[in-house]
């Protein structure tokens, strides 16, 4: 049985597998200002609470898909040698999609981002997926969630 997130724990502290980065409301603006951008307001308190991780509701459904997606986020540091919410620039620049999406998931093939192609705040909740539908493939982008909060009330754990 599906059970989704509640406003409650959020992280699995016990399961997080991730080092955990020293994270402030100083990190959080510098991360802004690299990026050009302001984070969703709740995106900002979780990752105070929690800099990135595993999530105790980590699943979500893609639109055209059945099957559910395990969901962690990575944390916001500065460091060259891990992964970063704000490290994902080349590997979008491989894919060739634009640098202005925050990488939430991704699997190479479907990323779940918030994008801020067309905003500086307020980003909506975009899958984006590999389109074979013509003779080169391209991105096709769906939205998942008009906003962070919206997308977060979508996230469930398996429970029974």
């Amino acid at each position: 049985m599906k059970e989704y997130y509640n406003g409650k724990n959020f992280w699995d502290k016990e399961k997080s597998w991730r080092n955990q980065y020293p994270i402030n409301e100083e990190i959080i603006r510098k991360a802004e200002a690299q990026l050009d951008l302001s984070f969703p307001e709740t995106f900002k308190q979780l990752m105070k609470d929690h800099n990135g991780g595993e999530l105790t509701y980590p699943y979500f459904i893609m639109p055209d898909r059945s099957g559910k997606y395990q969901l962690d986020i990575d944390p916001i540091h500065f460091e060259d040698d891990d992964t970063s919410i704000i490290s994902y620039g080349n590997l979008l620049e491989e894919a060739k999609l634009p640098g202005n999406l925050i990488v939430l998931w991704s699997d190479y093939h479907h990323w779940l981002v918030m994008d801020y192609r067309f905003t500086k705040e307020n980003p909506s909740i975009q899958c984006i997926q590999e389109d074979y539908s013509t003779e080169e493939m391209s991105w096709k982008y769906i939205k998942m969630a008009d906003t962070f909060d919206d997308f977060i009330k979508q996230l469930f754990r398996i429970v029974g």
